[in-house]
């Protein structure tokens, strides 16, 4: 059985089939999803899809595109909030999109990790094209119950700065394409930076609907699309697809506190 850790099954290109992609997850041997929050509204349907759904744990955030909608109201109402929300997310910095300025989205991202760290949860990292923001933020501000930085997709470089942070590290669909997402690093593959993280602290994701992987990639990605990620991964590291499906497991539970 493996983990996705990072789904949106209430995006609208997976919200009408939702309740049958749950209903499959065992089938597809999955043992939950993590249903990630982008923004307020999308935060309080995620915790009343997980409270109904075994296997279904959420996170509550905002997603840095959607900054401007954060404010005080929504963070009195994610401390009231505890069933099934085992993260704070999915949160951080956007500097290909840039619908909302860097510098709120700074402010942001750092009102969420003093979110996380009043309710005792991890941080969900979102990180694009912004790894130097992104690091001197979490360096400073210090997530104290962990974070994850989904979707890797920087280089070793980056590997060994966030290592420093006691990151862990999620992958999903793009590393299983060909040609890698520009990171500023050349020499670096997609290869020698899933090797460079620590086997401890490395876990999986679909980040679905988005980023199908090889050999469905193109279409609206699902989470029984993440052994295909765990595939890669295993070929990656020369271990065992099982070997892989176990360690991630182990990892997605314990950074999740599941």
């Amino acid at each position: 059985m493996v983990i996705d850790s990072h789904a949106h099954l209430l995006d609208p290109r997976l919200r009408e089939r939702a309740e049958e992609i749950v209903k499959n997850l065992k089938a597809d041997g999955i043992e939950f999803v993590v249903e990630i929050s982008a923004d307020v509204a999308e935060s309080h349907e995620a915790v009343a899809f997980a409270q109904t759904h075994k296997n279904v744990y959420c996170t509550i955030g905002v997603h840095p595109i959607f900054a401007d909608t954060y404010c005080d109201e929504f963070e009195e109402w994610a401390e009231s909030v505890a069933s099934k929300v085992v993260a704070i997310g999915e949160c951080g910095l956007d500097y290909y999109h840039m619908e909302t300025p860097a510098e709120h989205q700074r402010e942001v991202f750092v009102r969420q990790i003093k979110l996380a760290n009043k309710m005792g949860l991890p941080l969900v990292v979102h990180s694009r094209d912004a790894a130097e923001d992104t690091f001197k933020i979490l360096n400073k501000h210090k997530p104290k119950n962990g974070l994850v930085l989904h979707c890797f997709s920087y280089g070793v470089e980056e590997v060994e700065r966030f290592k420093t942070l006691d990151a862990y590290f999620a992958f999903g669909g793009a590393i299983t394409y060909k040609l890698p997402r520009p990171t500023g690093t050349p020499s670096n593959s997609k290869g020698n930076y899933i090797s460079a993280v620590p086997r401890d602290r490395l876990m999986i994701e679909t980040d679905c609907p988005y980023l199908a992987p090889v050999p469905v990639r193109g279409t609206v990605n699902e989470p029984k699309n993440v052994k295909y990620v765990a595939e890669h991964v295993a070929k990656v590291l020369g271990l065992s697809f099982e070997e892989v499906a176990e360690l991630t497991t182990r990892n997605a539970k314990r950074f999740y506190g599941i």
